[in-house]
């Protein structure tokens, strides 16, 4: 996959409060990345900094292979009494856009039947695709958005996220996006970036990592407190344990290896079963073990 936009150890201060450190990751051509981390963890300014909204910052973004980026940092702003047509046509001629770009985006992000509509009437989910649309105007090859999906009830979020699969796959351009809504980013995204405390501490490639990644077992036991201990001892990575269960990360082939272990060290296992695994689990153990 070609990358469109690299960015090398961007860091970013304010008032001596250390915003981004190091921060370094490419995007590739047609892909929709994830920009995941708490509140504070510094996704906006990131985002500011790609779109030049912030310059006060060190380190690299190049950008000598993209042509333009849209953007939708915050939530977008219409004039509430013209229609979805008469809005993107005041932006299209300000960005010195024709009217058939405007019908094909109308088009495009599933707003046609509601294009002579007043905005006032829209939904937030309309408001919301209407937005994406005027960030793709300018026939961005990168488009950055900042929770999109914020405030939306669940046909919304639907309906977004497939207009942005759509988008990515159609015009072939690359998707920055943030949110909470971490299960809607895992349908939604080919990779993901999580960030603490403004520094990037994983990379999630979903294709890749739900072809080889380890698998979460629940183990249910009388002696969770002891069956942890053998197992840590053993070299086995312990996701979380508590008085019913122990969850750990192991390879499928090693399931018997675990319970011929906790057997020999006379620990009572009442069950056993994979867990379905959800990047907010991933997530929450990030978060819980990296300082």
């Amino acid at each position: 996959m070609d990358c469109v936009l690299k960015v090398s150890n961007v860091s970013k201060k304010a008032n001596d409060f250390q915003i981004l450190n190091k921060v370094s990751f490419e995007l590739g051509s047609g892909e929709v990345v994830g920009l995941i981390g708490p509140n504070g963890a510094g996704k906006t300014s990131i985002m500011k900094i790609l779109t030049g909204l912030t310059r006060n910052y060190s380190g690299e973004v190049d950008l000598s292979a993209v042509k333009d980026i849209g953007s939708m940092i915050e939530t977008p702003n219409f004039y509430p009494y013209d229609t979805g047509y008469q809005n993107l046509m005041h932006f299209a001629r300000l960005n010195g856009v024709g009217e058939k770009k405007v019908e094909e985006l109308l088009k495009l992000l599933g707003l046609a039947d509601a294009a002579d509509k007043k905005v006032k009437a829209y939904s937030l989910g309309m408001r919301q695709r209407l937005g994406i649309a005027q960030a793709l105007l300018k026939d961005p090859d990168v488009l950055v958005l900042d929770e999109p999906t914020n405030g939306l009830d669940p046909e919304g979020i639907h309906e977004v996220r497939e207009y942005i699969r759509n988008i990515a796959s159609e015009k072939n351009i690359t998707v920055l996006i943030s949110s909470h809504l971490l299960g809607e980013l895992e349908k939604m995204c080919d990779r993901a970036i999580i960030i603490k405390k403004g520094e990037i501490i994983q990379f999630m490639d979903f294709h890749k990592d739900r072809n080889v990644k380890k698998i979460i077992y629940v183990i249910e036991s009388l002696d969770t407190k002891d069956a942890q201990k053998v197992l840590q001892e053993n070299g086995y990575h312990v996701v979380s344990q508590d008085e019913q269960e122990i969850r750990i990360r192991i390879d499928v082939n090693e399931k018997k290896d675990v319970v011929k272990l906790l057997m020999s060290h006379n620990v009572i296992m009442t069950g056993l079963y994979e867990a379905s695994e959800t990047l907010e689990d991933t997530f929450l153990e990030l978060m819980n073990s990296v300082p």
